[in-house]
């Protein structure tokens, strides 16, 4: 796996400049230290340093460095290869120093104080718990740590060695270089801390593709797996029960723990997860479980849970409580699901039951929801029987209230007729399922009942006069939700007028008197549309049901004349023709 690409974060290009461009890794040898001021800490033996400049100090260290022949190496690493640098950034970033930024100016295990690959590493190595003497003897620069504790040195990467290459492999210089491994990603991929002469402080990734892989790495003190607590064991230990494991408390956190259990002491086959179901081959032994900690970078680790007491005779549990599945609703049917038991059955029986009362003849697996059932809630029991093992029953939770049923139309109800006084309108209520459903009419005047109007037939009145006309079905049968449906709506009930024409001769055209009339509204309101031969048209607002007009300046002679009316919401439209004659 890679390192999240927001930890890969730009680097400050001047910074970056000196890094890449004088990192050196060296230390004094023991003759050197013995010749120049150490400037070790007092519990270290050290010497207070001798007064003098900076760059004095550091011209007399370049002279003795040249005396015995140590010469100055540059690390290169790739620039995408750094994660931080300097010890503000890196710290800000949630990558430390171990504190090495505070003490910088002090020398471990003879190391050269400040920007220092060696005395870096030495520091992590003195702060891990190890005495600031160097453990070996020669020289202290990287080239020489790992050819000078081989017994330490393999090619195995772990969090808290020292990486370490030798001179010229890779990214370091003739006197080589080391780091500390801060954490292992993969056998192929590492993240390094590292401090660097004429450099700065920084935290970097290393692969094996990039030709920077280190020549070996040093296990002074490498961390550990530590188990704060150790696991521990909860349940009944008892036959048919479940025992649970803890993993135990562990440093760092987020090691993966594995899980293995054993009975008097011998590993149980297969027996790898954090539950162990005691089953009767258990039966007087004493459990324990063992967990073991992992993570990459690190030697695993194994702790051990107390053991419980000898596994006593079980007792026959449901593991996995029956249930009721299905729609709970007048005609549907229920299933009961057994559910699950620590040891199987030699038999199981059922009975159902509603408001806790069984139900004659329920016993098995299914349950017809009958009328009768309606509002009542189910349950179901489950008796489970095993040779040497108590009987036990378990119910089930109970379901809502059975809800009614529902009335299905297989026929649509319908109406025929014509919505216009005098007419008769008929329905046909329609089919259902249950068949022994019965429906009840009743007739709707603009969505209102009409008081007494009930039955299959309805006479069509003047009362109806602009209204539509429908009629209401409700379907009942005893355990089902009632069901209403409403056949569509007829047009507006309208009276059918007629037209009566007057005419009286003018000296230069006719007047015409119209009159529209019907025995079932008293006064037609409304307009009527006259139209003549030879182009005249008018429309007229009749006045108490009548309209007045003069047809003029056309021809002679005898002309064609339609007079329409257009009708109102109770009087319907009409139309009429005849004849006029122009004088």
């Amino acid at each position: 796996m890679s390192l999240p690409d927001r930890l890969r974060a730009p680097l400050i290009s001047a910074v970056v400049a000196t890094l890449i461009s004088g990192l050196l890794a060296y230390a004094p040898t023991a003759a050197e230290a013995a010749a120049k001021p150490d400037r070790r800490p007092a519990s270290a033996g050290a010497n207070t340093p001798a007064p003098g400049t900076r760059a004095a100090m550091l011209a007399r260290e370049q002279r003795r460095a040249k005396a015995d022949g140590l010469t100055r190496s540059r690390v290169k690493f790739a620039r995408s290869s750094y994660l931080c640098v300097g010890y503000k950034a890196c710290n800000q970033a949630g990558m430390g120093s171990g504190g090495y930024a505070a003490v910088n100016d002090k020398m471990y295990w003879r190391m050269y104080a400040g920007h220092n690959c060696t005395n870096y590493a030495a520091y992590r190595m003195v702060s891990s718990g190890l005495p600031n003497t160097r453990p070996w003897s020669g020289g202290g620069n990287a080239t020489y740590w790992g050819t000078s504790v081989p017994s330490l040195t393999d090619k195995v990467p772990t969090v808290g060695a020292v990486a370490w290459w030798k001179a010229n492999a890779g990214p370091a210089g003739s006197a080589g270089h080391v780091a500390y491994v801060e954490r292992v990603v993969s056998a192929t991929e590492i993240v390094i801390s590292q401090d660097s002469w004429g450099g700065d402080f920084s935290w970097a990734t290393v692969t094996k593709a990039s030709g920077n892989w280190p020549s070996g790495f040093i296990h002074f003190n490498d961390l550990k797996l530590v188990n704060k607590a150790a696991p521990t064991v909860s349940g009944i230990a008892k036959v048919g029960s479940t025992l649970t494991a803890s993993a135990g408390t562990w440093n760092p956190t987020d090691a993966k723990v594995s899980y293995q259990w054993y009975a008097n002491g011998a590993a149980i086959p297969s027996a790898t997860k954090s539950t162990l179901p005691i089953t009767g081959g258990l039966l007087g032994q004493s459990i324990k479980v063992k967990t073991t900690a992992s993570k990459t970078g690190f030697a695993k680790k194994a702790a051990t849970s107390a053991a419980t007491a000898a596994v006593l005779p079980g007792v026959l549990t449901s593991t996995t409580a029956p249930a009721v599945s299905g729609v709970v609703k007048v005609d549907k049917t229920l299933t009961l699901n057994q559910g699950a038991w620590n040891v199987a059955p030699d038999s199981t029986t059922v009975q159902w039951y509603a408001d806790g009362q069984p139900i004659a003849g329920a016993v098995t697996g299914t349950l017809k929801l009958t009328p009768d059932l309606a509002g009542r809630a189910i349950t179901a029991s489950v008796t489970a029987s095993r040779a040497y093992y108590d009987p036990i029953a378990v119910a089930t939770a109970a379901t809502a209230p059975v809800a009614l049923g529902t009335i299905k139309a297989k026929r649509k109800p319908t109406m025929t007729g014509k919505a216009k006084p005098g007419q008769t309108l008929t329905v046909d209520p329609g089919l259902y399922r249950p068949t022994d459903a019965t429906a009840a009419i009743q007739w709707l005047r603009d969505g209102q009942p009409v008081p007494g109007a009930v039955g299959t037939t309805y006479r069509v009145s003047g009362a109806d006069l602009g209204a539509k006309i429908s009629s209401s079905i409700t379907v009942v049968r005893a355990g089902y939700a009632t069901t209403a449906l409403t056949t569509p709506v007829t047009a507006r009930a309208k009276a059918t007028p007629r037209i009566k024409v007057e005419r009286v001769r003018l000296k230069h055209g006719v007047k015409l008197r119209l009159t529209v009339l019907t025995r079932l509204v008293p006064t037609v309101e409304g307009a009527v549309q006259v139209r003549v031969q030879g182009g005249f048209r008018q429309k007229v607002v009749l006045r108490h049901g009548v309209a007045r007009l003069r047809v003029s300046d056309l021809p002679k002679g005898k002309r064609a004349l339609k007079i329409v009316y257009l009708g109102s919401p109770t009087v319907a439209r009409v139309a009429k023709r005849g004849t006029v004659s122009m004088p």
